[in-house]
Formats: structure tokens, sequence, C-alpha cells
């Protein structure tokens, strides 16, 4: 449907420069008719959520000394969560200050995801929280983000980790690259590496606790690039002159 659609639009948006040259690669449809209108995210869920890291830590067992790494995801093979979990038994043999969170709901891999962390000798490091209702409020109590996915398109998941001040390591897959474009404390690893996203965890974990004014750019940084209100000019100056 969106192939036929798109040979018969005047112009067609992609929130990210990866998708618009997959899509035009796909459809064999000119580049130049799409335009690029990024993804949105409410800032103001993300206000203030330092106050809220204490709390959350606590609920989650953390120890001041412990590093808190989260992944926002359904548990999907795409995600990484498997890769993910070798990392974390990579690097943990060197931090073993390190546990891992997994949020999101489980499409049938969390037992098998379980079982591979009992068998690595990790299962006490890594916890699955099902879906979360409050992502802003659990991302204040973690230290590192990670998105360890093999495709994506552009991932709010990544946006919201950033939008709550994370350092990260993410996959060279869709617009991720675009979104930590310029940022300090990010790092980009090949999916399906699981010793390169070890890697890139420890690189985070060893620069730990970062300079304020870091996280303080990203947060400042994300709002400038993905507001809603960056979005609807975007669509307005589309809509009047057929130009993004």
């Amino acid at each position: 449907m969106d192939r036929f659609a798109n040979r018969f639009s005047d112009v067609v948006v992609a929130n990210s420069l990866a998708v618009a040259s997959d899509t035009a690669a796909r459809d064999n449809y000119s580049i130049n008719r799409i335009k690029i209108v990024a993804n949105a995210l409410d800032f103001s869920r993300f206000d203030n959520i330092g106050e809220r890291r204490n709390g959350t830590r606590a609920r989650l067992g953390l120890d001041p000394g412990d590093v808190g790494i989260i992944i926002v995801a359904n548990l999907i093979p795409y995600k990484g969560h498997d890769d993910l979990i070798e990392a974390i038994a990579l690097a943990s043999k060197v931090r073993p200050n390190i546990k891992l969170f997994m949020a999101g709901q489980d499409r049938g891999i969390g037992s098998a995801l379980a079982r591979k962390a009992e068998r690595l000798g990790i299962g006490r490091k890594v916890q699955a929280l099902g879906v979360q209702s409050d992502i802003p409020g659990l991302l204040a109590g973690m230290d590192v983000g990670v998105i360890a996915s093999h495709e994506e398109g552009f991932c709010n998941a990544l946006m919201e980790k950033l939008a709550a001040g994370l350092p990260v390591v993410v996959t060279t897959v869709g617009g991720n690259p675009e979104a930590v474009s310029g940022l300090p404390g990010c790092v980009l690893v090949q999916p399906r590496a699981p010793t390169d996203l070890a890697r890139g965890l420890l690189e985070i974990v060893d620069r730990l606790p970062e300079r304020k004014t870091e996280q303080e750019f990203r947060q400042r940084t994300m709002r400038q690039r993905y507001s809603i209100e960056a979005m609807a000019d975007a669509y307005e100056t589309l809509y009047l002159t057929g130009n993004g």
C-alpha cells in the first residue's frame, strides 16, 4: 500500500535520512521528493526527573555503587536482547557492579533470555520488568541506556534515553547515528556483535560519573531537535511550500 501511495504522492515524509534512503531504494522513488520530519517527544514528561532517581533505585534494589543499565524494548528477537545479555556477561567480568534492566512486553523470548542469563552466570544481574507506564521515572534511576536493535526506523526509545540525559550505547542501524550525532557520551557499535557492545558499555561505565555539563547538553540538544513545536513547524512549512 505504501509503495502504491508513494508513486502518486507529490511529497513523501520520512522521519530520518536512513528511512528516506531505504524508501527511495525500495520503491524506486526519487530521494529528492522525500522530506525529512523527525519524530517528536513531549519533553514535559522529563522535567525534574533527577528528583526521582533515588526512589527508583531503591525500588529496583540498586545500591549506591551499582551501575544500572536499561533497555526499553519489547522482548522481540530483532531488538537484540540476546546480544545484550552476552555483552553484560562479558562486561561484568570487568565491572561486577553492572546490573541490567529490561523494560517491555514479553513477546515470547523472555524465558529463553532468563535461561541464557543463568547459564552465563548473570541471572541475578538481569531483571525483566515487563511493561512500564512511567518510562521517564524509570530512566531517572539508570546510569546507561542501550539500543541493541538489529534494525530500526527512528527509535523513540533512544530519544527518551537521551531526553533523560543518559549516555547510551547504540547500534548503527536506522536513524540511530543521526539521533546521537554531535552528542557526548554516545557510543555506536555494530549490530549482532556482543563483544563490541560490551566494549561500548565499558567505555561509558569507565567514565562514570559523567560531568553534569554532558548530561545537560544531551537534554538541551534533544529538546531543540525533537520538540513537538519543531515537528509542527516542519509540517507547517511542508504544507505551505511543499519543501521541508
